[in-house]
């Protein structure tokens, strides 16, 4: 599985934009995060692009802006995002014109994430992202650290600002991720296979993971399709909608897998954390998650890397094996 950087990585950031503009927040000993950070201009706005992490062949970057003026800034709810060369587009279906205040010293974080080019067709090598910050019109040129491919009619994913406060916290180094080790005989359970849930990223509400599973038996394992997911809580399987495909993690489809002893296959697994009661008994924060490879397969219990807190949204969405 891929390691991702925890938004602590994004507060960062917005930490060392801060500095950088005389707001008085210390930089932070990672200085190195952002890709690129505009300086301070005439409108007060400083923008960063800072990778977050790679989930189930997606990428996911964020958008930092920190208001580095002296009056508030009062911006769209969702930014603008152009790609040179082709007709890669970010779609602001969701925008509020402004619609979103943000003062002085204080940071917004809009998240921006793509799956990987399929090289069919006219491709792209993208070195840098044309933002702005509207009604702000600026064109912020952000560079990447890597360039990257992408096909020349790619939809980016894009997502609204959300507000941080004025000093970041100080960052914290990402959780060790276990190596996804070849389990021994004496180790799997009597299901026939082992599943592990980890390399969470969570950005602006949104939480992705991988789901790995493993052929740890000694028969062969026929596998088509989606996982097969009950979200547990302290008294038995909680009753969530799981969508079958995604809107923003890249879907294969359901595709005919043989999985010999030893063999693995992998899934995404995509939620939001959204609190819509004032009755904090209605949200999900579960730490346990069964998990079979078919509607009647057998299921094994798992213990996430990170809770799936679904707020009261209680809804899923999962990617077809892989």
């Amino acid at each position: 599985m891929r390691r991702t950087r925890p938004l602590a990585v994004i507060a960062a950031v917005l930490a060392m934009a801060a500095a950088g503009c005389g707001l008085g927040a210390e930089e932070p000993e990672t200085s190195a995060v952002a890709t690129t950070s505009t300086e301070c201009d005439e409108h007060g706005i400083q923008l960063s692009l800072t990778p977050t992490g790679e989930v189930a062949d997606r990428t996911f970057m964020a958008i930092g802006l920190v208001n580095c003026g002296e009056a508030p800034l009062v911006l769209d709810s969702m930014p603008q995002v152009v790609v040179f060369g082709g007709n890669v587009v970010a779609p602001r279906d969701a925008n509020v014109p402004e619609s979103v205040t943000v003062e002085p010293g204080q940071g917004a974080i809009a998240p921006l994430s793509w799956a990987a080019g399929t090289g069919t067709g006219d491709v792209l090598d993208v070195d840098r992202f044309l933002v702005n910050a509207l009604p702000v019109y600026a064109g912020y040129e952000l560079a990447l650290a890597e360039p990257i491919q992408l096909d020349a009619d790619h939809v980016l994913d894009l997502g609204t600002w959300e507000l941080t406060g004025a000093s970041a916290a100080e960052p914290v180094e990402p959780a060790e991720t276990a190596e996804t080790a070849r389990p021994t005989e004496s180790a799997c359970p009597e299901e026939g296979f082992q599943v592990t849930v980890s390399g969470m990223n969570a950005a602006m509400g949104i939480r992705a993971t991988g789901i790995e599973l493993v052929n740890c038996g000694t028969e062969n394992i026929e596998v088509n399709g989606y996982p097969n997911l009950q979200i547990l809580g302290e008294s038995g399987p909680i009753a969530v909608e799981v969508k079958e495909g995604s809107d923003t993690l890249q879907d294969p489809g359901p595709t005919p897998i043989t999985l010999a002893p030893g063999d693995s296959v992998s899934a995404g697994l995509l939620w939001r954390n959204r609190v819509e009661s004032a009755d904090e008994n209605d949200a999900v924060n579960a730490t346990e998650i069964n998990v079979g490879y078919s509607d009647d397969s057998p299921m094994v219990t798992v213990t996430p890397e990170a809770s799936i807190d679904l707020g009261t949204t209680r809804e899923l969405e999962v990617t077809a094996w892989r």
